[in-house]
């Protein structure tokens, strides 16, 4: 008998390869196949044959109902084939107010999910999770709606009231010469809502009709008072001084052009204009139609026809009221 070596053993081992190979055709020949299972990537090469749903679960790769599979489980294998297993996963949603729900998916990213759901995001709402999440059993995704409404209110403007005097008329008396008008303001706010409650609002103020101020004009001058009676007339002055009056004569012309006279009085123009009309008692009516450089002031000069009658009357303290 003839004996049989390693060699031969290996040529028979070809031999039996080659027939096998030539019998089952390309279907055995050596293959190179990629399998991401849930995003975990993971290579196989190797004589594979059959299809993928015998590839996966040669290879305890577990497939239920409901879970997506690519390509289809009845593919059969070629060299660099790519397998995607995507299992099915459980995760709630809550949708602002509404009531929470449970959802199976096999989507690849919580916004893919969300338009499988018909769940569509407004631009101002928000999410706990990323968009580009991949959904996960036990993941909880949590919309937050937000909303807003706009109100807008008038608001009246109250006008301020200008006083400004009025030498024309007594202490007391008052006249409206601008009436006041109120104006208008515009307050728009927006109120911010979270799942239907407010959390914020901004309020913006815009005038419509700018006020009116309103022009009052008070009076300065003092009431009248009764300092003599002529006949059934009243001598009526309007204010006084006390100031210190002194005498003097000699006629010749006043500051105002005109001859000195009784009943011209010298004045400080400061204090009382010239033409003002007075009356001082013991002196009786006047008008302040000179002036003197000694009156200055509280001072007045009264004049007298004669140089006796001006040291008689001296220096005194007098009152001048000043009439209308």
């Amino acid at each position: 008998m003839r004996k049989v070596t390693r060699k031969t053993m290996y040529l028979l081992a070809a031999a039996v390869t080659l027939v096998t190979a030539g019998a089952g055709g390309a279907a055995a020949s050596y293959k190179k196949v990629t399998v991401d299972v849930d995003g975990k990537n993971q290579t196989f090469s190797g004589f594979q044959l059959g299809t993928v749903d015998q590839f996966l679960a040669a290879h305890g790769v577990r497939v239920t109902h409901g879970d997506l599979v690519q390509p289809d489980g009845h593919t059969r294998l070629t060299n660099g084939l790519h397998i995607h297993v995507h299992h099915l996963q459980e995760v709630s949603i809550q949708d602002g107010v509404k009531p929470q729900t449970q959802v199976k998916t096999v989507a690849t990213t919580v916004a893919a999910l969300l338009q499988q759901a018909g769940i569509h995001l407004n631009d101002a709402d928000t999410l706990n999770v990323s968009l580009n999440d991949k959904p996960v059993n036990g993941m909880k995704i949590a919309i937050t709606r937000r909303t807003e409404k706009v109100v807008t209110n008038d608001e009246a403007i109250p006008f301020q009231t200008e006083r400004q005097p009025d030498s024309n008329a007594y202490k007391g008396q008052e006249k409206v010469l601008t009436p006041g008008v109120q104006g208008l303001a515009q307050i728009t706010t927006t109120i911010y809502y979270e799942n239907g409650k407010e959390v914020d609002r901004k309020s913006k103020k815009k005038t419509v009709k700018a006020p009116v101020n309103q022009v009052v004009a008070y009076g300065t001058l003092n009431q009248p008072v009764v300092v003599a009676s002529r006949g059934s007339e009243d001598l009526l002055a309007a204010g006084s001084y006390t100031m210190v009056a002194t005498a003097y004569s000699g006629g010749g012309n006043t500051a105002s052009g005109v001859p000195a006279h009784v009943g011209t009085v010298a004045v400080d123009p400061n204090v009382i204009p010239l033409g003002t009309k007075l009356f001082i008692p013991g002196y009786g009516q006047a008008v302040a139609e000179d002036v003197g450089s000694a009156i200055q002031g509280d001072r007045i000069d009264l004049y007298f026809s004669s140089e006796q009658e001006a040291r008689n009357f001296g220096r005194r303290t007098v009152n001048v009221f000043i009439l209308h």
